[in-house]
């Protein structure tokens, strides 16, 4: 008796211990899933664009315009549909004289660096409005030799080119932006807080808002830096249009 006493103790004392004892053999314990600690969602907001990065940095052309005396102006144009560029007339004409050759460069973003793809030529010009047109005259390759027109010239053509006419709506914004040529001879995204203040300018430079949509266009005198907004310049493609010059 006192031995079945002493078992039945222990028994007694593993029942109070049980809690420490592994019973997933004596009776299948249902599986717990342990809840998962998610990482903290990372709830950091998207910086606002500074400047934007879309494509009218490949519509945009850096242009070189010689004269018959030897000097030379440099300033900046947009590409349009079929060809054709807009820019300052103050860069095309200057000191009496018409640019006998409009060279043109571009980025395409395929290619990190600016190369050469056309010779212009002078199609119409305004200088009440400060505005020219400018075609496509013969095409280049990278070292602004004459060559005939390849896919990468069709490419850039019809990707690119700015249909002005097409948008009729114009946002409002406080802030202008445009390209530069910068150091390693590539566009670079700047911005123009305030027009009024605008001296060492190159002509023809297009403006853009943050969406991306074109704003207007730098042009006037050496002496006098402008402004041509957008609605001039719709007018003026508007005449080229009647005209069938685009």
């Amino acid at each position: 008796m006192r031995a079945l006493a002493v078992v039945l103790g222990l028994l007694a004392l593993g029942a109070l211990q049980a809690d420490g004892i592994n019973t997933s053999l004596i009776h299948p314990a249902k599986k717990v899933k342990t809840p998962q600690k998610t990482a903290p969602k990372n709830n950091q907001q998207k910086s606002p664009k500074s400047a934007p990065t879309e494509r009218w940095i490949y519509s945009s052309a850096f242009l070189t315009a010689y004269f018959s005396d030897g000097h030379y102006k440099q300033g900046y144009g947009l590409l349009l549909p079929n060809g054709n560029y807009l820019s300052a007339s103050s860069l095309v004409f200057d000191q009496g004289m018409y640019a006998q050759t409009i060279m043109a460069r571009m980025q395409d973003d395929s290619a990190p660096l600016l190369i050469c793809v056309a010779r212009l030529r002078l199609k119409a010009i305004d200088r009440n409005r400060g505005l020219s047109l400018l075609g496509t005259h013969v095409f280049t390759n990278d070292n602004c030799q004459v060559r005939p027109e390849s896919y990468y010239h069709a490419r850039i053509y019809k990707k690119y080119a700015q249909n002005l006419l097409a948008h009729s709506q114009t946002p409002s914004t406080k802030t202008l932006y445009y390209p530069q040529v910068g150091s390693k001879n590539a566009f670079e995204v700047q911005n123009l807080h305030n027009p009024s203040s605008l001296q060492d300018t190159p002509l023809g430079r297009p403006l853009f808002d943050a969406h991306g949509v074109f704003m207007g266009m730098l042009g006037g005198g050496q002496n006098q830096i402008k402004v041509i907004k957008r609605g001039v310049i719709i007018d003026f493609l508007r005449a080229m249009q009647k005209r069938k010059l685009l």
